[in-house]
Formats: C-alpha cells, structure tokens, sequence
C-alpha cells in the first residue's frame, strides 16, 4: 500500500470519528477527567497564591536594605509584597505603614503591568489585610497601593487569557477599590441574617475577617438607615438588633441610627418592643440621668424612649397584671404622656408570683426596673408618674386614693416599698379648700377635680380633652 493510499485512509478515518455525531456516538464525555483537571487547576492555583513563610519574607526585606532592588528576584519582589500585610522584625506596624513600606509602594507604583501581574493578588491581600485603625493612623500608603490596585486591574484582566476567580470576582466588583468600596453590599448585607451572602460573593478575594472591608460594610449599613424609606427601615431593625448582639463594638452606633431614625417616623409613639428592650440593656433606664448612653442621641429622641416605657408601663399596669384595675385611670394619665419624665411600676404579690407568660416576659424585659408593694391587698399594684415637677402616685385597685408629691416620701433605690409609705397623706402637695394636705379620690366626676388640682399646681395635660374620657374596653 502506497504512503499516498495510507494517507488518503487516514484523513478519511480522522474526517470520520471528527463528525459532531459520531464522536457523541463513539466517546462519551470524560467527566471524570475535566473534575481531576479541575482539582489540579484549583490546587495549582492555592500554590501560586500562597504565602511564604515569614522567614522569606524577612530575607527578601534584609536584601532589599542591604543591596537596594537592583538584586531583587522576582521571587523576592513577590515575597515582599506579600510582606507588606505583616508585622516582621523589629517594625511596631505593619509593613505597609513603615518607611519600607513607603519605598515599596513606590517601586510598586513605577512597575509595568507585565512585572504587576505575578504580584498583584499579594499587593491585593495586602490592601484588604489591614484594619480601619491601621489606616486612620497613617493612610498614605495605603491610598497609595489602592490607586495602583485600581489603575492596573483592567489591563491585567485584558491581558489574561484564563482568569483566575479572584480576578474575575475582582472584576465583577470593581468598586471596592473605589472611594465608597461596601456601598453596593449594603442591600445583601442587611437582608441576610447570617452574613454570608455578602462573604461568599467575595470569598476568592480572601478579605480576612478584621479587614476595613466589614468595618465599612457596616458603618456604611448604619449610616444608611438615615435615608431608608419608612417601610424598608422597619424591616431592618431585626437585622441590626442581630448585628448589634453579635458585634458589641457597635452597639452605639446602631442604636443610635436606629433611634433617631424611629423618632422620625409616622409611628414613633408605638412601642418597639425588641428596640426598648435592648436600650434597656445596653444603655439603661433613659428615665435616669445618670444613664451616659443616651447622651448620643437627640433630647427629643430620649423624650420619644421615655414615653415608650411610660406607655408601656401604664398598659402592664392597667390591662396585662391588674384584674380589678380602673380602665378610667388609665384614659386619665395617659393624656399627660408629652410630659411624663419618668414612670415606676410597684407590683403586689399576685403580680410578682404569676406565672402567666404574659407577665412573665414582661418582668423579664423589665429586668432591675420593677419594685414591690407590700402591705397591701395581693391584687394591688401602685404606680408612681413624674409629670413635670410632680410626682403622683395611683394605685391599680378602686378604693385607693391618689396622692402627689413634690419630693418622695420614700426611697426609691429600694426593691420593697410599702403600701403606708407610698400612701403619705401628709407630704402631698394636693390641698383642700382649707389649706390642708390631701389625696384625691375617685369618686364622682373625679377627673375633672384631679384636673384642677393639678392646674393649681400648674399641671395640664397637652392632649385633647375630648378623648380623655373615651373607653378602651
């Protein structure tokens, strides 16, 4: 056989096993082959990717000062870039805010995109792998090696035929090496409750954990809620009660932004239950001035948190513990909320030892604010109201008196109050005709007499008078 008739042949069987059909027919698809290559490409990637041990790192920075970089590999331009996110030798920072650092980055800086490329993932490590402190300290550096980062990113993406997904990822999200790197995260950011919607989207980047990214992240998210339409903001609050819980260094950031913006809203004088709650915890009573936490936030804020737990004391106090209570009371005091200061529930004995779960989460919530009344009937529970320089004293019960006070027969830091404490006829500053100390009861059209006693006392409710009266069931 000719070589001619063995070439014809061949091309014949290559044109034949080379037809779409006939290779689907004849091969099947080697899956098993692509997902090793896979493996291999992945693993080839780590390798070029990983650092060195700081032992090279510390050779490559001693030969740069000894020599100068006319005697720098490319092994070693390589480690030094790695060196520039780690403390080494006797520097108290970080490579990348030292002088070294400085005479890096403007070798960096003067380098073509070709000799950038095998440095580029180390000098990006770098520029995430430091913290918010580090760079408000000395941020020179650091503007420096982003302006790099950012004005070779394209050119290297350009230049490379098979992208690494660190590059790809880089370049899908171009802006966090902009000026305001974290906006475009802050909707994914607050809609995930486990925060790793935001992580996983750049997990080839290899952000360490303390890096400025999060802090940003986060500031920024705060900072956001100031524009928030109403709708989106109350959606939100679950989101930063959770980050607040599991990131304390921000606590007053978040209820700070948190408050002001609820103050802002259409339903401020409804009680947030889970937001009362954790100011309670974390800022204390606002009812006292001693509490420096709510010194960040508005007075007009501070006002609107007071009146939450004015609001919901009166409502523990009249519709959740006390059975026999006088819904009137309520209608009656509660029309002074604008000018209630401060609010102190006293809870009698089948109060405290319920075990309804009602009552039982409210105590919980109110943890260290509740006191007791004894002395008096189980079912009694009395509370105390500072509307503007007055303090009153009512009680849940009918057949109890009130009383008004200018100065608290008693003292207040003690967890057990008694009934005959609280009932100090001859401190009130309500008077009779005669001139004589009084408590006012609530027999007749008694609100009407309450409301001159206090108007003698220069105490008017802000609330319209036509609602005073209404039922509420």
């Amino acid at each position: 056989m000719s070589i001619a008739i063995l070439k014809q042949r061949l091309n014949q069987s290559i044109d034949k096993f080379s037809e779409p059909a006939q290779l689907h027919n004849k091969f099947a698809r080697p899956n098993k082959l692509i997902k090793t290559l896979g493996l291999i490409e992945r693993k080839f990637d780590d390798m070029e990717n990983a650092q060195p041990i700081e032992e090279k790192m510390v050779n490559s920075i001693l030969k740069l000062e000894k020599h100068g970089t006319d005697y720098l590999t490319k092994r070693d331009w390589k480690n030094l870039a790695w060196s520039l996110s780690k403390k080494l030798l006797s520097y108290e920072d970080k490579i990348l805010f030292t002088f070294i650092g400085g005479q890096l980055i403007e070798q960096f800086s003067k380098m073509e995109p070709e000799s950038l490329k095998p440095i580029y993932f180390p000098l990006l490590y770098g520029y995430f792998a430091v913290e918010q402190d580090e760079i408000n300290k000395r941020p020179n550096n650091w503007i420096q090696l982003r302006n790099i980062l950012n004005n070779n990113r394209s050119t290297l993406f350009q230049a490379t035929l098979k992208p690494k997904k660190w590059l790809t990822t880089l370049t899908a999200h171009p802006e966090v090496l902009s000026l305001d790197p974290s906006k475009r995260f802050i909707r994914d950011f607050l809609q995930n409750s486990d925060d790793s919607r935001v992580s996983n989207q750049l997990e080839s980047l290899s952000i360490a954990p303390n890096s400025w990214f999060w802090d940003s992240l986060v500031n920024s998210s705060i900072k956001s809620v100031k524009t928030m339409k109403e709708e989106d903001y109350f959606k939100v609050i679950p989101r930063f009660l959770l980050l607040l819980e599991r990131n304390p260094i921000y606590t007053t950031a978040i209820l700070t932004a948190l408050l002001e913006r609820y103050a802002a809203t259409s339903k401020r004088a409804v009680v947030h239950g889970a937001l009362k709650h954790v100011c309670l915890t974390q800022w204390d009573n606002p009812q006292y001035d001693s509490s420096a936490g709510w010194r960040n936030v508005s007075s007009d804020t501070k006002k609107m948190v007071i009146q939450w737990f004015v609001r919901a004391d009166l409502e523990a106090f009249f519709k959740l513990f006390s059975q026999t209570a006088d819904v009137d009371r309520f209608d009656y005091w509660i029309k002074f909320i604008d000018k209630i200061s401060f609010s102190q529930i006293f809870l009698g004995p089948a109060a405290v030892q319920s075990r309804h779960a009602e009552h039982r989460k409210f105590r919980e919530l109110n943890h260290g604010r509740l006191k007791n009344i004894t002395g008096s009937t189980p079912s009694n529970n009395a509370f105390l109201l500072k509307i503007d320089n007055v303090h009153i004293v009512d009680f849940s019960d009918t057949g109890n008196a009130c009383y008004g006070y200018s100065d608290l027969p008693f003292n207040l830091s003690k967890k057990n109050i008694t009934v005959h404490e609280l009932k100090s006829k001859q401190h009130s500053i309500f008077k009779s005709d005669s001139g004589r100390a009084m408590s006012l009861s609530h027999s007749g059209n008694w609100e009407a007499k309450f409301d001159e006693k206090l108007a003698e006392l220069g105490v008017f409710a802000s609330q319209s008078s036509s609602l005073k009266y209404k039922k509420r069931y």
